[in-house]
C-alpha cells in the first residue's frame, strides 16, 4: 500500500523565479573544474534554505582562480576571501589546497547570495547570476524581478504559463533555425567543384 500526502513544496524541478537575496547552502553537486586555459575553477550550486523557493537550486556560480599575473591573482584571492568570509571560514585560516578539496570543504556551508538576471553571451538565455556572497541573513528576500521575456531586460510581472509551477532555471527549446528557409537553387555552373 502506498500512503503519502501531496505536498507541492516537496517536488523535483523547483526553480528560483525571482532575483534577490537568498539564504543558501552550498550543494553537494558543486565541483571543481579546469578551464580550457588550464585555470582552476569552483563551480558552485546553491540550495535555497527558506522562503517560497526553499529547496530550489541556483546553479553554476563559476569562481575562477587566475594566477597568471599579480593583478589577476589579487582579484582571485579577493573573490575567494569574499566566499570564505560569507561561508563562515575563520579569518586567518591558511588555504593551501587543491580546488577540489576547497569545494568539498565548502559543501554544506550556509551563506547568503545576491542574484540578478543576466543574459548569456553563449546562447542568449536569461539565467540567475550570483553577484556577491555574504554571511547568512535573517531570511531570503526575493525582489519581485522575474526572468526577462525578451531582450529588453528583467520583468516585474510573472509570465509563466506552466500549470504545475515547476519551471526550470533554463528553458530548452527544440527550434529548427532552418524551418522557414526557402529552397536555394544554385546552378551547377556556379559551383566551385
Amino acid at each position: 500500500m502506498i500512503n503519502f500526502t501531496v505536498d507541492y513544496n516537496d517536488v523535483f524541478g523547483k526553480a528560483v523565479e525571482e532575483a534577490g537575496s537568498y539564504n543558501v547552502k552550498i550543494a553537494d553537486s558543486s565541483t571543481a573544474k579546469t578551464t580550457k586555459k588550464g585555470q582552476e575553477m569552483a563551480v558552485l550550486d546553491y540550495e535555497v534554505l527558506d522562503g517560497k523557493y526553499a529547496g530550489a537550486v541556483i546553479r553554476y556560480d563559476n569562481i575562477l582562480w587566475n594566477d597568471n599575473t599579480e593583478e589577476t591573482l589579487k582579484l582571485s584571492a579577493k573573490r575567494f576571501n569574499t566566499l570564505m568570509k560569507a561561508a563562515g571560514i575563520e579569518d586567518g585560516t591558511q588555504i593551501n589546497s587543491t580546488m577540489s578539496a576547497i569545494v568539498k570543504g565548502l559543501v554544506g556551508k550556509k551563506l547568503n547570495i545576491i542574484v540578478d538576471w543576466e543574459q548569456s553571451d553563449y546562447n542568449g538565455k536569461w539565467n540567475l547570476s550570483v553577484k556577491t556572497q555574504q554571511p547568512l541573513k535573517e531570511q531570503s528576500e526575493p525582489n519581485g524581478v522575474f526572468r526577462p521575456t525578451n531582450n529588453s531586460g528583467a520583468s516585474t510581472t510573472k509570465t509563466s504559463s506552466n500549470p504545475f509551477g515547476n519551471t526550470t532555471q533554463s528553458k530548452q527549446t527544440n527550434s529548427n533555425p532552418f524551418s522557414d528557409a526557402k529552397e536555394i537553387d544554385i546552378p551547377d555552373e556556379d559551383l566551385p567543384f
